[in-house]
């Protein structure tokens, strides 16, 4: 096994990625890790995804672990968070020219706030041509794993049974650079949601907490009152297939931190079936 190596996928501080290659010729299929943080750059790292891309390099699936700017950077925000993401998976197409991974056979996964980033990558070739954040799409993802994550970006500055901001802080005018009342058509580019069906299998691992039911019930330990979408459902009626794992009482960092957990446990049999499900592309 090789890894990880550190590279740079563009020229800020937060553009850069970790890849770790399995052991043999490949090429692999790649797994594109997003990790959480609530949006901000105070919260989350990179290194949150460790042990998930050690556990999959030794399933045989390369890992791009990656950083991106989020609100508090001086590059986040709109639109360069969004350009970060995009510009983070397009370089996939580059490193395998030097590395035996397989640009058409690349899977993202993400947690939490890098859950919302990750279907809104999937997303992203259905924005419309001109967007500020859609960017040039060179790859594009063939499956994506949701995890304990909510997409719905309205999310963000809901508040929760106490009163309290679900991030504790307003964070939606900095991450779309206005009033969200004013900025509809923003809003509406950063909202996967609105761009279903996105054409690709996906899985989402969600905790019994986070879980949108009807009706509906304050979710995340009372974080956020918001009517949640219900994602797998809408996913369904617009014809793209899902699989969803829902794990019982499960903390919202067993799904990257400890590979005893089931919810982590939950996370690497996704990914590995949904990346095996690939290998005939």
């Amino acid at each position: 096994m090789t890894g990880p190596i550190r590279i740079a996928y563009g020229d800020t501080p937060t553009s850069y990625g970790e890849l770790s290659i399995p052991a043999g010729t490949g090429p692999f299929p790649v797994v594109m890790l997003l990790h959480g943080g609530c949006w901000l750059a105070s919260r989350g790292a990179m290194e949150d995804y460790r042990p998930m891309a050690a556990a999959l390099r030794g399933d045989g699936i390369a890992a791009w672990n990656v950083e991106y700017s989020r609100v508090g950077h001086d590059h986040g925000g709109w639109p360069g968070t969004f350009l970060d993401l995009g510009q983070a998976l397009d370089h996939v197409a580059a490193l395998a020219g030097a590395h035996p991974i397989d640009p058409a056979r690349v899977v993202i996964l993400g947690h939490s706030s890098g859950g919302h980033f990750g279907a809104w990558l999937a997303a992203r070739p259905k924005l419309p041509d001109g967007s500020d954040i859609k960017g040039a799409p060179k790859v594009v993802p063939a499956g994506a794993v949701i995890t304990d994550a909510f997409i719905d970006p309205r999310v963000i500055d809901s508040k929760g049974v106490d009163g309290e901001l679900y991030c504790g802080e307003p964070i939606i005018e900095r991450l779309i650079g206005g009033d969200p009342s004013e900025k509809a058509d923003r809003m509406r580019e950063i909202s996967p949601l609105e761009w279903l069906p996105w054409g690709m299998p996906q899985a989402y691992v969600v905790s019994s907490g986070r879980y949108p039911v009807t009706p509906y019930r304050a979710l995340a330990q009372g974080r956020t009152t918001i009517k949640m979408p219900d994602y797998p459902a809408l996913a369904r009626a617009a014809g793209d297939p899902i699989e969803v794992e829902i794990v019982e009482d499960a903390e919202h960092f067993d799904f990257i931190h400890e590979p005893d957990t089931e919810g982590f446990k939950a996370v690497r049999r996704a990914v590995v079936k949904l990346a095996g499900g690939l290998s005939n592309l």
